[in-house]
């Protein structure tokens, strides 16, 4: 399986979520390979400092990915993709490669119409793939846990994609990275991030 984590813009948790999610699936035995393919590399390092046994790769060319990517889907059970920011070449190029995209995205009107542009990519690459590939929101820092206004919730409809349960404000998602580990390794003090952040990887896995 493929995944891809991208947005429209930056500081919506997407690097947090793709690194949790190699995580998650090699916890589960998979063999995994992690694809940096944002410029800033941010989650290199936080691959490497895990010590999990997690393949990383670092593709930020956009030409590089459908090459790449094809080539290594033939070496590991799962991969996953952490995108730019922006809609960019790279962003496409995921997304005529990825079996599953997901867009975090913040739980403001305004965050929800920057997610809306990478959408219409979205659109775009299932027309030329027949279908592929399937997208969801994941809505983070949510002040309530699993609660989205009223207008938001309408707005995503709209889009026609899922939405997911998505994760709330926690001071534990912006420590984490920091502490070389994710969340369900940091102890009793992250417990209610630990749940809701492996509640959110068996609905990206379908587990």
């Amino acid at each position: 399986m493929i995944y891809g984590l991208t947005n429209s813009k930056g500081g919506v948790g997407k690097t947090t979520i793709a690194v949790h999610l190699a995580a998650w699936l090699a916890k589960k035995g998979r063999k995994v390979v992690f694809v940096d393919a944002d410029p800033q590399s941010s989650a290199s390092q936080w691959i490497k400092e895990l010590s999990i046994g997690i393949k990383l790769e670092q593709v930020p060319e956009s030409g590089e990915i459908i090459r790449r990517v094809a080539k290594l889907s033939n070496d590991a059970n799962d991969i996953v993709i952490d995108g730019p920011a922006g809609l960019s070449a790279t962003t496409r190029a995921i997304m005529l490669q990825a079996d599953r995209v997901f867009f975090p995205c913040g739980p403001s009107i305004l965050d929800l119409r920057a997610a809306s542009k990478a959408v219409l990519l979205l659109r775009e690459a299932q027309k030329i793939r027949a279908g592929k590939p399937t997208g969801a929101l994941i809505p983070n820092k949510l002040q309530k846990r699993g609660r989205l206004s009223r207008e938001m919730m309408d707005a995503a409809k709209k889009l026609g994609i899922d939405v997911l349960a998505g994760l709330s404000l926690r001071q534990s998602f912006a420590d984490v990275a920091g502490q070389a580990k994710v969340v369900w390794q940091m102890g009793t003090t992250s417990l209610l991030a630990s749940h809701e952040m492996q509640q959110l990887m068996k609905e990206i896995t379908g587990d």
